[in-house]
């Protein structure tokens, strides 16, 4: 059985995660300070620009 994992983004306007691969629109990618993996995004919904680490996982994260 495959499990489809999904790349997730925070919204800080509409205090949301989002499906990087469906509701934002990707702008850049780089390396944060310990490492990870920092996406620039558009978020389909609100239209505004953000900066924010991405989340791996299958699911929607819970909280924020």
């Amino acid at each position: 059985m495959t499990v489809d994992m999904k790349n997730w983004v925070w919204c800080e306007d509409c205090l949301d995660w989002k499906d990087a691969g469906e509701e934002v629109s990707f702008v850049n990618i780089g390396v944060g300070a310990n490492g990870e993996d920092v996406m620039t995004f558009a978020c389909d919904k609100c239209g505004n620009e953000h900066k924010n680490f991405i989340v791996v996982k299958e699911e929607r994260p819970r909280g924020g």
